[in-house]
């Protein structure tokens, strides 16, 4: 019994230091950041989408190179691998403009992950 417990608790720790998750994690907490900038502004959703088309390029390369890799590893092709990782980021950045024509009106903010 202990030594499942002691497993379990290796298991989330390794999970905090994943670094796909920290990766997806940094991509989507700067996305959420210009959500809530571009809220603040009173932006227009056609510019929010030409903003979110364009917004944290060095953390949507680092999450894009960790995707590739990882798909890479597992023996995808190099165009497969592409293809899921832009999926992977488009359906965050998918998401991030969707909440903003949700909240645009309201002015609601999101918050970031932890």
């Amino acid at each position: 019994m202990i030594s499942l417990v002691a497993a379990t608790l290796l298991s989330m720790a390794a999970m905090k230091g994943d670094p796909m998750d920290n990766a997806r994690k940094a991509f989507n907490n700067c996305m959420i950041e210009t959500h809530n900038t571009a809220v603040d502004a009173k932006a227009s959703p056609s510019d929010f989408i030409k903003t979110s088309d364009a917004a944290c390029p060095t953390e949507r390369a680092a999450y894009r190179e960790i995707l590739v890799k990882s798909e890479r590893s597992y023996g995808a092709s190099a165009a497969d691998a592409d293809k899921f990782a832009a999926e992977e980021i488009q359906m965050i950045v998918d998401s991030i403009v969707t909440s903003f024509n949700e909240n645009i009106e309201s002015g609601a903010k999101l918050t970031p992950e932890k």
